[in-house]
């Protein structure tokens, strides 16, 4: 069998060095028409219950294709996005890559959700179709077709760095996890399983887990549970209003140790569930910081003010780095090896959520961002606000540790 791969590999190897591409590697052709602009194909939960961040998503991807437009276009041509609704379901997603597939786009960005990104990659071989994701942060997408890649960090690279802080930086050795079902039960599963993984491998303890049922709450038995074993931190895989709930069951039930979450914390339904509340010691992930200094930031969210008329955040920045790369990506590319070329000059890229680099299968190195909450008390009810603690490249770990 070990033969056989090596064989297959080499003969492929041969035929790209002759200048002949397998057929299965090759990307959809452009019209013939030289002024035919490059049709991508964005796939959004526009209706469904994560509408409002599709709408987002939506924003900074416009933004993107003017800046593209601006500069060029896609190999001499315009580029012409398409809005293909999934509506988060499976049938909804079927209709919205039919839709693509009529509009004959050539690449996909590729939905909100892990659970929907999933049925998407699922037909990126079939299609022949590059398609990047912004935000779903599975480990497993990237692995599952060649076209796949993402601009966001995966659930592994962001619980590594979770764990790297709470044992360097904050000498945090026992913990407990809760996983909650409710919403995508395949992110907070990959969340749950990746950070005791990651506590695991630098010889840290997790002592205590709850699975919290999809229609249920987290009940008195399961936090008393968690707290006999005396963590010194508890891991809650959830989200928006659930999350801010189970943080205020935490706290209620007398935990008084760190309480640290994945990049779904980064959410202003979360925040604002908090409002009245002190969610005392917190530690989350994010994908942007909305003080980044970096001038790629500052003249995106300047023209992105003058457009929609507001600030952008986590979803339009991700979207909108997304679209830029893919467009790199597609720049006089007729097969994936071209893609993947293109693709990995991007190399101590300042976009602008973070600084990238681009690596083989898919993956990357780019910036981690890690918040707390920071609590306003000077007038009216007390208001936990999002604010960053610390800011990581995930290719520094060994470096951080050891400096620190």
């Amino acid at each position: 069998m070990n033969f056989l791969k090596s064989f297959f590999l080499w003969m492929t190897a041969v035929m790209v060095f002759a200048g002949c591409v397998p057929a299965e590697l090759r990307l959809r052709e452009l019209p013939e028409d030289p002024t035919a602009p490059v049709t991508v194909a964005a796939l959004l939960p526009l209706t469904g219950s994560n509408r409002i961040y599709a709408e987002q998503m939506k924003e900074g991807i416009l933004a993107a294709e003017s800046r593209i437009n601006n500069f060029n276009g896609i190999s001499g041509r315009p580029l012409k996005v398409i809005f293909c609704d999934t509506g988060g379901s499976a049938s909804g997603t079927r209709e919205a890559l039919l839709d693509a597939e009529k509009n004959n786009a050539i690449a996909i960005i590729a939905g909100y959700g892990t659970q929907e990104v999933s049925m998407i990659t699922a037909h990126a071989d079939r299609l022949q179709m590059p398609m990047v994701i912004p935000l779903a942060t599975s480990d497993y997408h990237v692995q599952s077709s060649a076209f796949v890649y993402r601009n966001c960090f995966s659930d592994l690279q962001q619980m590594e760095v979770l764990a790297h802080y709470l044992l360097y930086w904050r000498k945090l050795k026992h913990g407990a996890v809760i996983n909650d079902q409710h919403g995508d039960g395949d992110y907070s599963r990959g969340i749950c399983r990746n950070f005791i993984q990651a506590m695991r491998d630098l010889g840290c303890t997790i002592s205590g887990q709850v699975t919290v049922g999809a229609e249920k709450e987290l009940s008195d038995e399961e936090m008393k549970s968690l707290l006999m074993a005396e963590p010194e931190f508890i891991m809650l895989a959830s989200g928006g209003k659930r999350a801010a709930a189970m943080i205020k069951k935490i706290r209620q039930s007398g935990f008084t140790g760190f309480i640290c979450g994945p990049e779904s914390w980064d959410d202003q339904e979360l925040t604002s569930a908090l409002k009245g509340f002190d969610p005392g010691e917190c530690i989350f992930t994010a994908f942007f910081d909305p003080d980044n200094t970096s001038r790629e930031f500052r003249e995106f969210s300047r023209e992105f003010r003058k457009r929609f008329y507001h600030n952008p955040g986590a979803c339009e920045t991700q979207s909108y780095d997304a679209l830029i790369f893919l467009a790199i990506g597609l720049e006089n590319a007729g097969d994936l090896f071209a893609f993947d070329r293109n693709w990995r000059k991007i190399r101590g890229f300042t976009g602008a959520a973070a600084v990238y680099t681009m690596q083989k299968k898919g993956m990357l190195d780019r910036t981690v961002y890690l918040k707390r909450f920071s609590v306003e008390r000077l007038t009216g009810p007390i208001t936990p606000k999002p604010v960053l603690s610390k800011k990581m490249q995930y290719s520094k770990l060994q470096d951080y540790r050891i400096i620190e």
